[in-house]
């Protein structure tokens, strides 16, 4: 099943990334704080165990964050895992 997002909304993120792309340099330097990725290497899945209550939660936190519950979970973890490394 798709959802699909209301005309306005959709309006709207169009003129956001519209906006972001006009103010774009892409010829300087990027922040300090910007992370590359590889895309497209080899991955590993592994599956989650969760209650009805904590699966609902998690997708109504990603759906206010406009994200797929898959994604929203993969970077917790990932922050989680770099604070560990961290703190080690």
């Amino acid at each position: 099943m798709t959802k699909r997002t209301d005309e306005t909304s959709e309006r709207a993120a169009r003129e956001d990334a519209r906006a972001l792309e006009a103010e774009a340099e892409a010829t300087g330097p990027y922040p300090p704080e910007t992370r590359i990725t590889r895309p497209n290497r080899p991955s590993r899945m592994f599956n989650v165990r969760l209650t009805d209550d904590q699966f609902n939660d998690l997708w109504e936190v990603a759906r206010e964050h406009h994200l797929p519950m898959s994604t929203m979970a993969r970077s917790w973890l990932l922050e989680r895992l770099d604070r560990e490394r961290r703190a080690s």
